[in-house]
């Protein structure tokens, strides 16, 4: 349904000139939610999946894997939608592919950085950290995978060959929990810093022998590593109230199988930080810098 939904509101605006086609880009996602206060909007991640097909479907860039859509933004947007509804917008942002490609990980990096330049209240590590998980098949957890695979690949397979019977019910919940508790061990191994507000850039590295999986298809289990984080003390809590923002990108594959790795980089900002103009400017700034190189 929210597909079919989708592809209407891409063919409008594809036909009214306010969609076309671009070849690599930024899909930056805005979310608003109908209660009050502050949420976490990489939680909309399996929405946004179908929405973005419906994109694939009319068109609009040849495919949306990780050779085109170079990473995911999510942010909470302010306003408050009707009761019991959801309001998203997707941003198309293209970038680069070449001279320079585009690379979100050392843009936003600079751009953050440059925020506390003159400022004198600067935070304990204000170049930010990052910390890398590791995370076997029995434990990764994607909207690729129903409960019967996760049940499967529990016992080593990789995908079942049957579903729909009821023995899969409940083992996506032990498998997150098991997760999370796999992620809170490695936390404590690692140093970290809790700021009160930062951006979270979210590496996903798929064993050897991964085409172009989407990085976001990972949303839930980065979110468990990231829940995990909250005990391991890392944060007070991911809700927008402290984490600006969640950028999901692709690393190079593992030279192995059967580990998937999670790195995430973490970025303080200061009060007042806007995610969507660092984005607009990061992405103005790489044209520029392609155009002078064409030259």
């Amino acid at each position: 349904m929210v597909k079919v939904y989708a592809r209407r509101e891409w063919h409008a605006l594809k036909k009214s000139g306010g969609a076309w086609k671009v070849g690599r880009f930024l899909a930056f996602i805005t979310v608003s939610h109908p209660g009050q206060g502050y949420m976490f909007p990489a939680r909309a991640a399996e929405t946004v999946k179908p929405i973005i097909d419906a994109g694939s479907a009319e068109k609009l860039w040849e495919d949306d894997d990780s050779l085109h859509r170079h990473s995911t933004i999510y942010v909470q947007a302010p306003g408050t939608p009707p009761a019991g509804h959801y309001a998203i917008s997707v941003y198309i942002v293209p970038v680069p592919d070449r001279l320079p490609a585009f690379q979100i990980t050392g843009s936003l990096y600079l751009a953050a950085s440059r925020q506390w330049d003159g400022m004198l209240d600067k935070p304990s590590w204000p170049d930010g950290y990052a910390v890398t998980f590791h995370v076997d098949d029995r434990r990764w957890i994607t909207s690729n995978y129903t409960d019967s695979d996760l049940l499967a690949r529990q016992r080593g397979a990789r995908r079942s060959r049957t579903w729909g019977d009821g023995r899969g019910f409940g083992v996506r919940a032990k498998v997150t929990a098991d997760l999370t508790a796999e992620a809170l061990l490695q936390w404590r191994r690692q140093a970290c810093c809790a700021y009160d507000r930062f951006i979270v850039l979210a590496g996903v590295a798929y064993p050897y022998g991964v085409d172009r999986a989407d990085p976001d298809n990972s949303a839930e289990t980065v979110n468990a590593i990231l829940q995990a984080g909250i005990t391991a003390g890392a944060w007070q809590d991911v809700t927008m109230r402290h984490c600006k923002g969640v950028a999901f990108f692709r690393l190079p594959n593992l030279k192995r199988r059967g580990v998937h790795e999670v790195r995430l980089m973490v970025l303080p900002v200061p009060e007042g930080f806007q995610l969507s103009g660092t984005i607009a400017d990061m992405a103005e700034h790489a044209w520029a810098e392609h155009d002078r190189r064409c030259a």
